[in-house]
């Protein structure tokens, strides 16, 4: 089976890391065509440098994986036609890796638009898969016996690490947002009360992030909305003490896809942060054996090589029907008490946390 995948932005890395996982542990000839050269995260093949590669591989695949921000009448790969490559019998599917107001806002299009395109759908196994209740789920992963991902076995450089990707606040986005400025205060306080060593990056190569997040203890990973990250499994395979906080719907597909009852994370939410870094900064053994059991979780129940599998499954099935490409029936949201319990409750609850947020703020200020 040969699968090409096109990209216009580098998904914290996750397009490279699935197409070097595919062709890692399946037979399946799996190529990555990048938009341009990003320069943060490994590339395959670059469009900007060699389009006539990327057409004529586009033209011999069975399958396009489109990423995010494409779709069938998408033209930023110039000499690429995706609606004429699906009416020579292409078969296309389209992962999902963001939320759908984001997406559709880079596209120019509505959110309505975006979730009825009828294109076969994957979404990843954390927050967007909720927000796109029609994809198929599958997870993210990390390489973990790569060398960059390897617990380190030296001292620490850090004791604190921390690394978001946008700078907005906790309460400026229910589901892009880092809590940059909220996260980072909260471990310059813990920092100044326990004179740790804290190290907040932004914008690194990936494989300087990983170089630094080896040297560290801690990882601090999504205190605020409920979702975990790569950086969260970057640190959990690293052997490092991860906090993220983890909501229900979360901790559910962490089960799913694990068939494990525990997770790899100190679930943690910003609120309590700073106290709950200055405790752990104070038992230096209590943060060691976290690691040490975040890395065993992900060695038994993350291992790229399962996980890549879900992938050449939806392949499978693909190219069987793509109709068969839909949301699995044990993670169905169309009831309405699990589109309660697993959209609507964490909404009310994110709200509420930002107003009490609100509130303290201006009562000290």
């Amino acid at each position: 089976m040969r699968v090409i995948h096109f990209s216009i932005t580098p998904l914290a890395g996750m397009p490279i890391r699935l197409v070097q996982a595919l062709r890692r542990h399946t037979g399946i000839d799996a190529r990555l065509a990048d938009l341009e050269r990003f320069g943060l995260y490994d590339h395959d093949l670059v469009h900007a440098e060699s389009p006539e590669e990327v057409r004529e591989l586009a033209w011999s695949a069975d399958v396009i994986h489109l990423h995010n921000y494409l779709d069938l009448d998408s033209t930023q790969f110039e000499g690429v036609d995706f609606r004429a490559l699906a009416r020579a019998g292409k078969a296309f599917v389209r992962q999902f890796h963001s939320s759908p107001e984001l997406i559709a806002g880079v596209m120019g299009i509505g959110v309505h638009e975006l979730l009825e395109q009828p294109l076969p759908a994957l979404a990843i196994a954390q927050y967007p898969e909720r927000l796109f209740p029609r994809a198929r789920v599958v997870p993210n992963f990390v390489p973990e016996h790569d060398p960059a991902y390897l617990p380190s076995g030296e001292p620490p450089q850090w004791d604190v690490f921390f690394s978001p990707t946008k700078a907005m606040s906790a309460w400026e986005d229910r589901w892009s947002t880092k809590a940059m400025p909220e996260a980072s205060e909260a471990i310059a306080r813990a920092a100044e009360r326990t004179g740790c060593r804290a190290k907040v990056v932004t914008g690194l190569p990936l494989a300087e992030a990983l170089e630094l997040k080896r040297r560290s203890r801690i990882v601090v990973d999504d205190l605020v909305t409920g979702s975990y990250h790569l950086t969260g499994l970057e640190g959990a395979a690293q052997g490092k003490c991860v906090l993220a906080h983890l909501d229900e719907r979360s901790l559910m597909l962490l089960e799913r896809f694990s068939g494990a009852h525990g997770h790899p994370f100190l679930n943690v939410r910003l609120e309590e942060a700073r106290q709950v870094l200055e405790e752990l900064l104070g038992q230096p053994a209590l943060v060691e054996y976290a690691g040490a059991q975040a890395r065993e979780w992900m060695e038994r129940h993350w291992r790229e090589e399962r996980m890549v599998l879900h992938y050449e499954e939806a392949y499978e099935l693909l190219l069987e029907n793509p109709e068969l490409v839909a949301r699995q029936p044990e993670l169905a949201l169309d009831d309405p008490a699990l589109a309660m319990r697993y959209r609507t409750l964490p909404d009310m609850v994110y709200r509420a946390r930002a107003a009490a947020w609100a509130h303290r703020t201006n009562a000290s200020s």
